[in-house]
Order: C-alpha cells, then structure tokens, then sequence
C-alpha cells in the first residue's frame, strides 16, 4: 500500500510503531516523542494526507519538518517506512508481540525484554509463577491484569476476525474456481455461521479431486495435509481445511460442516429417529446413500424447518420468518469524516453513498472530548452544520432526493452527562452516545453512567455498548442487563456496530435485547468510504440474532422516517426533521 493508496490512519500507525520501538530501544527520546507528535497531528490533520505525500508538501502539517517529510517520502514507493524496518530487525518478533497487551507501555516491555521474557507465552508464565509482581515497577496488582491481558492476546492471536476469515476464504476459492470452472464451493463451519472471530477456515468442494485442488492452490498456498477425502492448507499463517464432497452428499455435507457441535448432534439424533445415518461424507439409510445436493434437501428429508447458517448456535434455534438481509438496510448511520479522524471528507461520502445505491447518510463526527480522534469544539458542531446545509441545497437543486443527517458521535463522560451543552445538541438531527475513556471505572460506576447517557432525551443511538475491541482487548465491566433495560424504558436504540473490530452490541447480547423490546441501528462505524462495506458484516451479527428489518431503525426507506424512530427527534421541530430530508 503506497502512495495514493496510503490513509492516515496507515501512516500514523506506522510513525506510532516507529516512536514505540524508539522508546524501547532506549534510543534518542525526543526523536521518539517527535514520532508519536508527527502520528497524533497526522490522525488530527483535515486535509488529504495521500496527496500532501504524493507531492512531497508532508511539511505543511504541523510538528512534521523537512528531515520527517523526507524519511516519510519513501511511503510513496514502498509500503513500510525504512526506518520502521531497521527497527524490527532490532526487536525480535515476540517482543513486539508484547504490544498486543493492554496496560504495557515501552518502558515496561524493556523491563520484561530485559528479564528474558521474550514472547507472550513467556510474559504468562512468568506472571503465573509470581516473578512480574516482585519485578521494580509493576507490584501484585499489576502483574494480575497483565496475566489477564497476556492471556487474551495469547488467544486472539491464534483466532483472526470476519473480515479476515472471508477474505482468505473467497481467495482459495476463486483460485480453485478459476482452475476448476467445474468446482463447487461453499465456505462452512463458524464463519459460514458468522461467529464474530474464526479460528480455522473450513471449506466444502465438489466436483473435483484432491489433488486438483492442491494443483490449483499450489502458488498461493502452503499444503500440509492430503488425502483422497480432504487437504489443510496455510495462507498468511492461517489454516485453511479444505472437505472433497461427492455432489450427491453435498447438502447434507454442509450442514454437517456448518453447525455447531449441539446442533450437529441434533442432527444426528433426528436422523437416527427417522432411520437415517447422518455422517460427514453423506446422508445415509442401510449404508445407501440419500441424494442430498442441497441443504434444502437434507432438511426435507429430516422433516426439519430450514434454519439460516448463522443461527445454527444451539440445538433448537426457533426459526424465523423475513430474517433481515443487506438488501434491506436503506440508511448508513454513524459515519465520520475528514472533520474528525476520519479520511474523507462529507462530500466524498456522499457520493459515494449516492453511488452504492444508499439513500441517506447520517454523520457522526466526534465529540470535543475525544480530542485525540480531533472531536469537534462546540464552534466546530456549527461550522460543520453549515457545510451539511450546503451540501443539502446542492442535492436538493439537482432534484436529488438523498438525506444528508448532521450527528455526532458524543462522548459519554464520566458522570454520564453528554459531551455538549443541550443548545448544541438541539442543533443536532440525532446522536450516537458512546464511552471513548475512563475503561476502568468500576461495574457498578460504568453502569450508572452509561444508563444516565441513554435516559437523556438527546439520547438517540447508544454506540458500541461495550467497548470492547475483538482481539484486542475485553469489554469494559457493566451490567449490560441493567444498560439494555435502560434502553427499553427510555427508548434509545442500540447499535449493532458493524465494524469487524468490534460487531458490538454482541449477538447473543442482541437476542436478549430484542425480547425486552429494544430497537436497533446497524452501523459501519465508517472512517473512510470503503468503511461503508463493513455494513455486511453487521447485518450477519443481527441475522445471527434472527433480527428481521421492522427490528432496525436504518432499514426505513428515507432519513425522514428514520429520524422518526429515534427518541431524540421528538424534541426538534416538524421543520427541523424536514430540512434534515432537503
């Protein structure tokens, strides 16, 4: 990813890995705090980083000089800085790993590198045995959150998120495909379910043999394992297994491979009631085997309802009728712009709305006290305004009938209240509240602060309910029972963020939120117009929940009857809701 390509996000990561490895190499401090300035006024700049890049103007930013902008001029040939390179050659791999652990800055990875601990299974055995906590510096306390921490980014290392899985997936099966047009291929097991992360990748192939396959897969792939019926493959690290199925047993074959253990087994059960034997390779009565091409043909012999591959969790889900698709989601909800930290800017995401067939956006830029992500002062809410007012009368004189919302994502504080004064937020069309700090409060504090923030009739969309980050880090402690509950009694919908990072309010979470009557809003969560397709993986997430289009609020046709199901737009006038659609 060079030059045009290249967002700020990318390249401020890569200056904060710079000023990271820096400070634990103990080499010159101001250099690294010099690093990190450059990332934070990169993250916070408005403009079009690529382009600045592209015509060597990188010095027009703030805190970035000449001697930066020169080093940082490699980016447009070469996908990684130099420098950046020259510093992973000097820490090893599993060290760098150790960054992966919430709460361990680069003073404290020196420490543990220092000791020996090389690797994150060395940072939990040594916190296991008690040598962290009688190291200087860290103490009892600290040494069982950074087990706790080890321990998750232990295991999230051996898992990879959707977005991932299926990228992976879809490219094994496109090289198989278009060397074996005869092939049939589907992707099975969790992530044909939508689980939030996957483990290994399962895939099911007729059509062709073993060996073909591996012949097909052999410039992209490394084979591990091979026989007549199966081969495990690695792509970038990740394990690919990969199921031969004759054409007659591939219905029965794919649920096989696709439920979960329990509704495998009552699978299994209820073919051996109805004198059946149900094994991976077929559909089976006295060692016959039944045609099954389908899955819809399995089901119909087991005289079973046709239950959707991702709600396939447990051994009785209920089925449900109209279950909600991508097709039906109208709106795309909390969107940030180049205003905040976000890549482009209003315009930009506007067309290219527009151009996906969507017909409204609503943006979420952040509030002022997310000041690290540039969240926008009181001033800057009706600046903003008057660009979204703009952009309106351009729509409108072109006859164009989209709606453009003005929101913003506001910061939840640590009292509860919202992030702006009520003369701001009644400027506002809607708004999406979430928690952006203070993680560590006490349960019963972030509890009491988040179900204040959705009781406040500006209120609109509680945002990411959670907090956590997939493979990253853990929610923070709260009785979501308790902050759910809330939103059914005042009303405010919750979000299904859709962004595979987070796929926050969790599914499981989403079916209990649905019974006690809550609305929800499926929402990219979008830094940059690509962001917009992440809307798919949301959508899983409510299908997973047997969500059907009447329970989200985006799925309304216009902005105007969108608004109309947020509690918020109850306190702006007729007019206001209609300006929102001009």
């Amino acid at each position: 990813m060079t030059g045009m390509s290249l967002n700020k996000k990318q390249l401020a990561a890569q200056l904060k890995e710079v000023a990271n490895l820096l400070e634990l190499l103990g080499e010159d401090a101001f250099r690294a705090r010099a690093f990190m300035t450059a990332a934070r006024n990169i993250e916070n700049f408005e403009g079009d980083v690529a382009q600045l890049l592209q015509e060597d103007r990188l010095s027009e930013i703030k805190g970035i000089g000449s001697g930066l902008a020169a080093e940082l001029a490699a980016l447009k040939t070469q996908e990684s800085l130099p420098l950046l390179e020259e510093l992973k050659g000097r820490v090893p791999e599993g060290v760098r790993s150790l960054f992966m652990v919430s709460g361990l800055g680069a003073k404290k990875i020196a420490a543990l590198w220092q000791s020996g601990i090389v690797s994150l299974e060395d940072l939990v055995a040594a916190a296991q045995a008690g040598r962290i906590a009688s190291m200087k510096g860290f103490g009892k306390k600290s040494a069982e959150n950074i087990l706790v921490a080890a321990q998750f980014a232990l295991n999230a290392r051996k898992r990879m998120h959707l977005n991932v899985a299926l990228k992976i997936a879809q490219l094994v099966i496109e090289a198989i495909t278009q060397a074996l047009p005869q092939a049939r291929a589907e992707i099975a097991g969790s992530l044909r379910r939508g689980l939030e992360t996957i483990g290994d990748i399962n895939l099911l192939i007729t059509g062709v043999k073993a060996p073909q396959v591996a012949k097909a897969l052999e410039n992209i792939v490394q084979v591990k394992d091979l026989s007549e019926s199966q081969l495990t493959v690695l792509l970038d690290g990740r394990t690919v297994q990969i199921i031969i199925s004759s054409e007659a047993a591939f219905g029965a074959s794919l649920a096989f491979y696709t439920g979960n253990y329990e509704y495998r087994r009552m699978l299994l059960e209820r073919a051996a009631e109805l004198g059946y034997e149900l094994r991976e390779d077929g559909l089976f009565q006295a060692d016959k085997l039944t045609e099954t091409k389908s899955e819809v043909d399995l089901f119909e012999k087991l005289k079973l309802p046709f239950i959707q591959a991702e709600r396939r969790e447990q051994r009785q889900p209920k089925p449900t009728a109209q279950v909600i698709t991508l097709a039906d989601m109208h709106g795309l909800v909390h969107n940030h712009s180049s205003w905040s930290d976000a890549v482009n800017s209003i315009r930009e995401m506007v067309s290219a709305a527009r151009a996906k067939g969507y017909n409204y956006l609503a943006m979420a830029d952040h509030s002022q006290s997310s000041y690290y992500a540039n969240g926008l002062s009181a001033e800057r809410v009706f600046a903003q305004a008057k660009e979204i007012a703009e952009i309106r009368r351009e729509l409108a004189d072109e006859g164009s009938d989209f709606g453009l919302l003005h929101g913003i994502e506001v910061d939840i504080m640590t009292d509860g209240s919202l992030d702006y004064p009520d003369e701001v937020l009644a400027v506002l069309d809607y708004t999406v509240v979430s928690v952006h700090q203070n993680f560590s409060l006490s349960e019963s504090k972030q509890t009491a602060r988040i179900i204040r923030a959705v009781q406040n009739p500006y209120a609109g969309i509680l945002g990411h309910a959670t907090g956590r980050l997939l493979l990253r880090r853990p929610g923070y402690q709260l009785d979501l029972q308790a902050v759910i509950e809330a939103c059914a009694e005042s009303n405010t919908v919750i979000e299904i963020n859709a962004h595979p990072y987070r796929l926050d309010l969790d599914w499981r979470w989403v079916i209990k939120a649905r019974e006690l009557g809550c609305k929800f809003s499926i929402n990219p969560d979008a830094h940059h117009i690509d962001g917009f397709d992440d809307l798919r993986y949301g959508v899983i997430v409510a299908r997973k929940a047997g969500l059907s289009k009447v329970d989200v609020v985006n799925t309304a046709p216009t902005a105007e009857q969108f608004l109309r199901q947020l509690k918020s737009s109850s306190l702006k006038s007729p007019a206001k809701a209609t300006q929102a659609e001009s």
